[in-house]
């Protein structure tokens, strides 16, 4: 028991850390929660809920404590997505293994694209509409419930627009996104009794530490830096995807 809750603290930090930067490291929970504790995926998965709560929580912390407000009109968005959380956590117990990854594959091929893409003085002077990126963070919270693995990739790519593509900013705006749609999905599955709650709060633990450390770091190295991480974990989240979906299809 002790090694598993050391084991999955240390696993937590590097969820944590790498989560609040980019995004895509919640399968080091599952793998967790699967592998040392032997916990099936319908519990593995509601289990991970609590991880993202203190991700978004110290996140936010990390940054005020680095003197970076986090914007107002953030929580807004935090809001518009509450009632795409409580979708996606419906949807977790309905769809197969392979539409996941088919989706959160597609996801992740149009992040990378959005990122490499080269800006030019028109996109920089071009705002969206703001509804735009509030019916954006619906379909954030609609995946936070679903799987939640990529939730700070997708909040990325949706968000990366709204704040014209200041990757601090947006940092900062997700953490906000991220409580707001993490608690309601825990909140869903602590009232469906889902959680397994000792290895739950292990990871949450180092998720907090991992967060916290990230938001400074994402601070002090700026947007430069921030998109290179993004990239890099895209493109390793995209890869194994991509390997399960051919596992899938040609075991059928």
């Amino acid at each position: 028991m002790l090694f598993a809750i050391v084991i999955t603290i240390a696993l937590g930090v590097a969820m944590g850390a790498i989560n609040n930067l980019a995004g895509g490291a919640g399968v080091l929970g599952l793998l967790a929660f699967e592998w040392l504790w032997g916990l099936p995926l319908g519990e593995a998965n509601p289990s991970t809920r609590v991880s993202a709560v203190a991700i978004g929580a110290f996140a936010a912390l990390g940054f005020l404590r680095a003197g970076h407000r986090i914007p107002g009109r953030a929580w807004l968005q935090g809001l518009a997505a509450v009632p795409g959380a409580l979708v996606g956590s419906q949807l977790a117990t309905s769809l197969p293994d392979l539409a996941f990854r088919g989706y959160l594959a597609a996801v992740l091929v149009m992040l990378l694209v959005q990122q490499l893409r080269r800006r030019n003085d028109q996109e920089e002077d071009t705002q969206r509409p703001r509804w735009l990126a509030f019916l954006g963070c619906f379909f954030i919270g609609m995946h936070m419930g679903y799987v939640q693995v990529g939730t700070g990739l997708v909040a990325t790519f949706v968000l990366v627009g709204a704040y014209r593509r200041d990757l601090v900013a947006v940092l900062a705006a997700k953490s906000a996104v991220v409580i707001l749609t993490s608690v309601t999905s825990a909140a869903v599955f602590v009232f469906e009794d889902a959680i397994e709650w000792p290895p739950a709060l292990a990871l949450a633990a180092g998720c907090a530490l991992g967060s916290y450390l990230a938001s400074h770091w994402g601070v002090k190295k700026g947007a430069d830096a921030i998109r290179r991480v993004v990239i890099v974990i895209a493109a390793l989240c995209l890869a194994d995807q991509l390997r399960h979906i051919a596992l899938a299809l040609t075991s059928n």
